[in-house]
């Protein structure tokens, strides 16, 4: 599948606030570098996927991305919803996109490929919620088939909009996919599950509380 993966990256001044009680600001911004390099990167690992798109919401997110061999485009201050109706436009010759989370410690390019071949050939939607009744994966054929609706609930308006729309849309419920990463309880969840992901916090802890 000729499929478009598109990542985007907040501005990195103020990621993981509501991790301030467990890791200071440095740490923060570490951890969420961390986590949005592993997903790139198995995104680039994905059979599936033949361009990363990465949307940066300052210029240091852009310098992070500019790093790994993806197109970045810098979006400040303009929030989510105008970066990506601008990443839309950048990719609507895609056959397929597919919007991805940057912090999913947990992902695989196994998730990835399963996400793209879920819907087949035909036109739809494949929506990937977290646990928590976010949306981890959003995959639309064609590009930007119709717009997004991220935001406390976006699995359940990604819904309503594939059916506004007149699109099939199909649900993949996968481990990597479950698990992002924005609450203290999300973090001992991803620790414990990866060992990668324990260890990193455990040299982030460190610095943190010295």
């Amino acid at each position: 599948m000729d499929l478009t993966a598109i990542v985007p990256l907040k501005a990195l001044e103020t990621a993981k606030g509501r991790l301030s009680l467990e890791l200071d600001a440095h740490a923060r911004q570490e951890l969420a570098t961390w986590m949005f390099q592993r997903v790139v990167k198995v995104c680039l690992a994905a059979l599936s996927v033949t361009r990363v798109l990465v949307i940066a919401g300052d210029e240091r997110s852009a310098a992070v991305a500019r790093g790994l061999p993806v197109d970045v485009a810098l979006e400040p201050r303009r929030g989510l919803a105008r970066a990506l109706a601008h990443a839309d436009v950048m990719t609507r010759d895609a056959p397929a996109t597919v919007v991805i989370a940057a912090d999913l410690p947990l992902l695989t390019p196994a998730d990835v490929d399963a996400m793209a071949a879920a819907g087949g050939d035909e036109a739809g939607i494949v929506l990937a919620p977290t646990e928590d009744g976010g949306t981890a994966g959003l995959l639309r054929r064609p590009g930007g088939a119709m717009p997004t609706a991220y935001g406390p609930g976006s699995a359940a308006l990604h819904r309503a909009l594939a059916a506004e729309h007149g699109l099939p849309c199909v649900e993949l419920r996968r481990r990597g996919f479950a698990l992002d990463v924005d609450t203290p309880r999300q973090l001992a969840d991803a620790g414990r599950s990866d060992a990668a992901v324990s260890e990193l916090l455990r040299v982030l802890s460190s610095r943190t509380h010295t």
